[in-house]
């Protein structure tokens, strides 16, 4: 049995895999109910998915008002939101810019079960601050070393 942090999230199989993330830089240029609803509802991988990104079937999250934005840098885990509202994580083999607004970014401790999900699968996203985020990247680097540790 793998040894895993307390603070990773386990699902009982056939629930949606919950994914932390921190608002993105467009995080405000959405509607009040576009944000709650990234943060309550589920969204299942469509078929389409592949290394580059993970479209998203789920409610429309809607901006509040319509407009261009400059192509500008992305990464993996980044969550954007093109026209039609279907939001696209961004994965290993994404294109370096892009111009659809980012609403999140899921943390960088739960990429790895990011990536291990596929389509049809469900998933849905939890808010953390970035305190958060950063005190469980260091408990995993903590715990890589005392694993590492023990194997040498």
């Amino acid at each position: 049995r793998p040894i895993l942090p307390s603070s990773v999230p386990r699902e009982p199989r056939g629930q949606a895999v919950p994914l932390r993330v921190m608002p993105g830089e467009h995080w405000a240029l959405f509607t009040p109910a576009a944000r709650d609803s990234l943060l309550q509802a589920e969204f299942r991988i469509a078929a389409q998915s592949d290394r580059m990104g993970y479209r998203l079937e789920g409610p429309a999250l809607e901006r509040s008002a319509p407009g261009e934005l400059v192509s500008e840098a992305m990464s993996f885990g980044t969550i954007q939101v093109p026209n039609d509202g279907q939001p696209i994580v961004l994965m290993a083999e994404r294109h370096g810019t892009g111009g659809y607004p980012k609403i999140a970014h899921v943390i960088s401790v739960d990429l790895p079960r990011l990536a291990q999900l596929g389509p049809q699968q469900t998933l849905r996203f939890e808010a953390v601050t970035l305190e958060t985020a950063q005190a469980l990247f260091l408990q995993r680097e903590q715990l890589l070393a005392t694993l590492r540790d023990a194997l040498l």
